[in-house]
């Protein structure tokens, strides 16, 4: 493996900076750029005719003005939806981006990314190897500015099999009972753990592993400020420029 990634922050904009624009859309991640956000999440998935776009929900209703499952459509069709509106009409035209849109933004703007894979059932192997594909020139040349996290033990074991030196962080909702076994066995670099079921004995634990340890979703100062004081890396945050915020002011504060 190459030399493992370098988290060179303590906030990880959440689909971009998505308490202030439409999730997952360029103008969260313009947005997040415009905060000073170094790392930003996001989801990619797989229109039918097998494009890799940035989108969460396995529907399309929530999050933009189509309906039905996102897999039943070419991205020919999603390209033309209205991903903003749902979110404040001043945001009326945004569109469902792809994954190569998305990362050569960042690319220009210095930024890095968590990409969550969330393949359909069964879909995990195509996903993964689209996403690598599209990828490859990036990872070529350096993937430390870039992590792969699933739920997906599947898509994880494959992200390893096809990318043998990719960075992969295991996501974990609930602490399932061979998550350490697994997490090992992929040679995981970081844990992303929901910050409801952290506790200070599991942050140990997992920084005992030699992990990175990453928490979402996490809009509370205070809350964010106990996981760090836990060994917590970094949090996943809608608003990540109040964290920001106050982790500036509380490290100024301490020196």
């Amino acid at each position: 493996m190459k030399t493992p990634v370098v988290l060179n922050t303590s906030v990880v904009g959440h689909r971009g900076a998505c308490a202030y624009a439409p999730e997952n859309t360029m103008a969260s991640f313009i947005k997040a750029a415009q905060l000073g956000v170094k790392w930003v999440e996001f989801d990619v998935m797989q229109a039918k005719c097998g494009e890799v776009v940035v989108f969460h929900d396995d529907t399309l209703d929530r999050t933009s003005n189509g309906q039905g499952d996102l897999r039943s459509y070419s991205y020919s069709y999603l390209c033309l939806l209205d991903a903003g509106s749902w979110f404040d009409p001043v945001f009326s035209g945004e569109r469902i981006p792809t994954l190569l849109a998305v990362i050569e933004f960042l690319q220009n703007m210095q930024m890095s990314a968590n990409i969550e894979i969330k393949a359909f059932p069964g879909k995990e192997e195509s996903l993964v190897k689209c996403t690598l594909e599209k990828m490859s020139a990036y990872l070529s040349s350096s993937n430390d500015f870039f992590i792969f996290s699933s739920f997906s033990i599947q898509a994880l074991q494959f992200l390893r099999q096809y990318s043998p030196d990719c960075q992969i962080g295991m996501l974990l909702h609930e602490w399932e009972p061979d998550w350490q076994e697994i997490c090992q066995s992929i040679n995981c670099v970081s844990v992303h753990v929901n910050h409801e079921i952290m506790t200070a004995d599991m942050a140990r634990k997992i920084k005992g592993m030699g992990k990175l340890l990453l928490c979402y979703t996490v809009n509370d100062v205070s809350r964010a400020e106990e996981l760090y004081s836990w060994g917590v890396d970094a949090v996943f945050s809608d608003v990540p420029d109040q964290i920001i915020k106050a982790s500036t002011v509380s490290t100024e504060f301490c020196a």
